[in-house]
């Protein structure tokens, strides 16, 4: 069964499909990306080398990732939706990442495009979130 965060995560690949300016961004860029979540089960984000190809979600572990997101589920998802704040989660060692920093930092600004993008629809599902 698939967690909360991976269904989050799928939703913001789906987004950054549908986002020109995250296509321009990542274009030549290639990296697989690996989530590993205290109660979830693991799951990846890859993306092509081929600017032609969609951004892709995983839903199961990612073979060979460039890096790793170590984290407790709970404390993800509320990263993700805004309760916590990422940089303070970070800086506290609440989430580990290991492997290429430059693939997070450049996943975690592909993030923010498709959700300034898409700004309506993230406020929406941010509120909704905070509710459960």
């Amino acid at each position: 069964m698939t967690g909360k965060c991976a269904r989050a995560v799928s939703l913001l690949v789906d987004y950054m499909n549908r986002t020109k300016e995250v296509k321009e961004f990542a274009k030549g860029w290639e990296s697989r990306i690996l989530f590993d979540l205290t109660g979830e089960s693991p799951f990846g984000v890859v993306f092509p080398k081929e600017s032609t190809e969609s951004i892709k979600f995983i839903d199961r572990r990612v073979e060979n990732p460039d890096v790793v997101f170590y984290s407790n589920a709970e404390l993800f998802f509320g990263m993700l939706t805004g309760k916590i704040d990422q940089d303070q989660a970070f800086s506290d060692g609440l989430v580990d990442v290991r492997g290429s920093i430059f693939d997070s930092v450049k996943f975690r600004h592909a993030a923010e495009i498709t959700q300034e993008e898409h700004r309506t629809l993230f406020t929406v599902l941010r509120a909704v979130s905070r509710l459960t």
